[in-house]
């Protein structure tokens, strides 16, 4: 008896570890990371992973067309502490459900919530805090960037191929328009379950724009402290061309302007 107890304990074990490992999302191999959903009210919902802890390799190898300069020096940046990321953009179903607005130019609920600003981002997130106690916020260029990237150390978070971007983002050659959004999770996921962390709108981040990196900022990276108005925003939009739409890219964006291919993405602290 004590024999099959134990190998039933190893097989039960075995079926664990393995149901917690990947699924496969129409032949993407995605990580099951843990998941959150917080009620935003009004019949709106926002579904998280919990993004791990760890390294990578931050910004352009030198390479990859763009702005290489504002996108270096490359180098290893350390997240200290899991967060959880919003599965996908904001949307405009979740925007309207805590602003009671929606400012957005294609209209649809399940399209990603744009002509917002960098000030209207922090208003949602205090927004959200105060319907939830989750303490909203958005994610810093690093975090960003690492989520992004999702383990990989390649160009874009599905190879070095350009060719295959159109299954995963919307972008200039696939939009169904100038300044045209595409609803949310239609494109493929990141290894790590996120959608649309390149193409449809660009995402705001928390941090101030930089001429360069400091690469001795390298462990939970807030970004420039330099007294300026001037945000970055990631990802890339349905009007980026491919060579800007990389995790690298950097965009400037004040923190009053709003465009037709600007929105974000919400993080929260981890408990």
């Amino acid at each position: 008896m004590m024999k099959w107890t134990a190998v039933l304990a190893v097989v039960l074990a075995w079926a664990l570890v393995g149901c917690s490992g990947e699924r496969d999302v129409n032949g993407v191999k995605v990580r099951n990371l843990k998941t959150l959903e917080v009620d935003l009210g009004n019949g709106a919902t926002m579904k998280f992973v919990l993004i791990p802890k760890g390294k990578f390799q931050m910004g352009s190898t030198g390479s990859e067309q763009g702005h290489v300069d504002k996108e270096g020096p490359r180098h290893e940046v350390t997240i200290t502490r899991p967060f959880w990321l919003a599965v996908t953009e904001v949307t405009q179903k979740q925007y309207e459900a805590v602003m009671g607005e929606n400012p957005a130019y294609t209209k649809g609920p399940n399209n990603p919530v744009e002509n917002v600003s960098w000030q209207d981002a922090q208003k949602f997130c205090a927004k959200v805090f105060e319907k939830t106690k989750k303490h909203a916020r958005l994610p810093t260029e690093a975090e960003w960037e690492y989520a992004c990237r999702a383990g990989t150390d390649t160009t874009w978070p599905w190879g070095n191929s350009a060719a295959d971007i159109g299954r995963y983002a919307v972008y200039k050659d696939n939009a169904a328009g100038v300044s045209v959004t595409t609803p949310v999770q239609t494109k493929l996921p990141n290894p790590w379950g996120l959608y649309d962390m390149i193409g449809n709108v660009w995402e705001l981040t928390q941090d101030t724009d930089s001429i360069k990196y400091n690469a001795a900022e390298n462990v939970d990276p807030a970004g420039s402290r330099d007294a300026t108005e001037i945000k970055v925003a990631r990802g890339g939009s349905m009007n980026t061309a491919v060579d800007a739409s990389r995790p690298a890219y950097r965009l400037a964006a004040g923190v009053a302007i709003k465009l037709f291919d600007l929105g974000f993405r919400v993080a929260v602290d981890a408990e």
